[in-house]
């Protein structure tokens, strides 16, 4: 019976905090600039926010507020398409809070499905409300992983090549882009685990073929990735 207590306690313990980091936006000096005058509702929550600091930075607020409509007359609006977790991710970007990664600390986690979705459903959010440049600072969390490769090693799970591609292509789509050095690193990586046995198919045919098959390809991030196969094709070819 003490065991099961303390679990719950602990788990208890973990959301409390993971509440705390949701709202850190109510921390910051944006918020505590002025009451707040709109209402969200959040699931099964109602949140205080600033009509100046939606309305400013996405088109879908200003619009719903601004509109004449019910919901700008009331200062309500009801966001039952986002997932809750998300909305606050987004609350979290509009005030300035501290960015967390989406990201585990095991790095071949890295690029794993739940990773994956977790990333595409924050970019979903942010296109939804029609709020631009967050790409360029989720690209931050994924330049820092890719940086973090070494030579002649492979990190991640071959299964997980394709989400690689859907990752970049996702971070792109949001204004966001990758160094040269951190593409170049990546297809690096992926050449090496190509050339080790028992990889077939290869990763990098998968990768490649992954990157063919986007839905909504990014014409930027397809460039990059290009560009990136071909230094390390010329790399290969060039006499020594």
């Amino acid at each position: 019976m003490a065991s099961t207590s303390w679990q719950q306690m602990q788990l208890l313990k973990v959301v409390a905090e993971q509440m705390q980091d949701d709202t850190s936006f109510k921390k910051t000096p944006l918020y505590h600039y002025s009451d707040p005058d709109v209402t969200l509702v959040i699931g099964e929550n109602e949140v205080k926010v600033h009509e100046y600091v939606l309305a400013s930075q996405s088109e879908f607020f200003k619009a719903a507020l601004r509109c004449g409509l019910k919901e700008s007359q009331e200062k309500r609006i009801t966001l039952p398409e986002i997932q809750p977790d998300n909305v606050f991710v987004v609350l979290n970007w509009l005030y300035r809070a501290p960015l967390r990664s989406h990201f585990k600390k095991d790095i071949r986690e890295t690029f794993s499905d739940e990773s994956t979705e977790k990333l595409t459903k924050i970019m979903e959010a942010f296109d939804f409300l029609q709020i631009k440049g967050a790409g360029r600072d989720y690209c931050k969390f994924v330049e820092e992983r890719l940086q973090q490769l070494a030579p002649n090693t492979w990190e991640f799970r071959d299964e997980q090549t394709g989400n690689i591609v859907t990752i970049l292509n996702e971070v792109y789509r949001a204004e966001g882009s990758i160094t040269q050095e951190a593409m170049d690193r990546l297809v690096e990586h992926m050449v090496y685990r190509s050339r080790l046995p028992r990889s077939s198919p290869t990763v990098l045919g998968t990768f490649i073929e992954a990157a063919a098959n986007l839905l909504e390809p990014e014409g930027r991030c397809f460039r990059d990735i290009s560009l990136a196969l071909g230094r390390s094709l010329r790399a290969r070819i060039a006499p020594h």
